[in-house]
C-alpha cells in the first residue's frame, strides 16, 4: 500500500474504497493503519508500521459468498449531484410530494414480492469504516427475479442502479443523520420500495 497524502481526498477515497473491497472479501482480521504527517505536513495513511503514527484499527467486513450478478451502472460525483427527472405535469419551483412505497405488482415476470426489507444498517448509530463506507444488506421474498433490479438510495440521491446483488458496499458518506431506502424495479417503474431506515453515522476515533 502506498503513502497517501490528505492532499489528494478522491484519490484517497478511490484507493481506500479498494482496499476496503479487498479486505471485505477476505477472512483476514482488522487491518491496523498508520497516520501521521510527513516534512512537508501533510496527513499520511499507510499500512506499514511507522514510529510515532496513529494507529487505526479497520474491521473486517464479514466474508460474502460471491454470486454473478449483473455489474451495476457506475455514477460519477456529478452523476450523484443531478436532480431526478421532474414528474410529467410538475412545475419547476415545486417542493415534490412525498412518495407512498409502491405496492407489490404481477408485471412480466408474474411474481409478486411478499417481503422486502433493508436489515443493515437498522436506525440509530452505525459506526463508519475508512472513507465514510458502510455495508447495505436487503432481504426479499421471492429471491430476485430476472428482468427485475434493484436501486438503493440514499438521501433521495441514488447510489446503487440497476443491480441485481442483495448486500453493497457504498462510501464517501458524511457524518451525521441520513435516510436509506431500496426499491425493486421492472422496465423503469418502481414494483416495491423498503420502508427508510433512518441511521445516524459516526465515523472511526482518530
Amino acid at each position: 500500500m502506498r503513502n497517501l497524502p490528505s492532499r489528494a481526498p478522491r484519490c484517497v477515497a478511490l484507493i481506500g474504497l479498494a482496499g476496503l473491497v479487498s479486505v471485505w472479501l477476505s477472512p483476514a482480521a482488522a487491518t491496523k493503519i498508520y497516520q501521521y504527517e510527513n516534512s512537508a505536513g501533510e496527513t499520511v495513511f499507510t499500512d506499514q508500521p511507522v514510529e510515532g503514527a496513529t494507529v487505526h484499527e479497520v474491521e473486517s467486513a464479514p466474508v460474502i459468498p460471491m454470486e454473478p450478478v449483473a455489474p451495476p451502472e457506475v455514477l460519477t460525483a456529478d452523476d450523484l449531484h443531478q436532480p431526478e427527472p421532474a414528474e410529467p405535469g410538475g412545475q419547476s419551483g415545486q417542493t415534490a410530494a412525498p412518495v407512498e412505497p409502491a405496492p407489490a405488482t404481477s408485471g412480466t415476470t408474474g411474481v409478486d414480492y411478499e417481503h422486502f426489507q433493508i436489515v443493515a444498517p437498522v436506525d440509530g448509530e452505525v459506526a463508519s469504516r475508512m472513507s465514510g463506507s458502510i455495508t447495505i444488506e436487503l432481504a426479499m421474498q421471492p429471491a430476485l427475479q430476472s428482468g427485475d433490479r434493484l436501486r438503493v438510495l440514499i438521501d433521495g440521491r441514488p447510489y446503487v442502479k440497476d443491480s441485481a446483488g442483495k448486500r453493497h458496499l457504498v462510501n464517501g458518506l458524511s457524518p451525521g443523520e441520513h435516510v436509506v431506502t431500496a426499491q425493486i424495479r421492472r422496465d423503469g417503474e418502481v414494483v416495491r420500495e423498503t420502508p427508510a431506515v433512518r441511521f445516524q453515522l459516526i465515523m472511526p476515533a482518530q
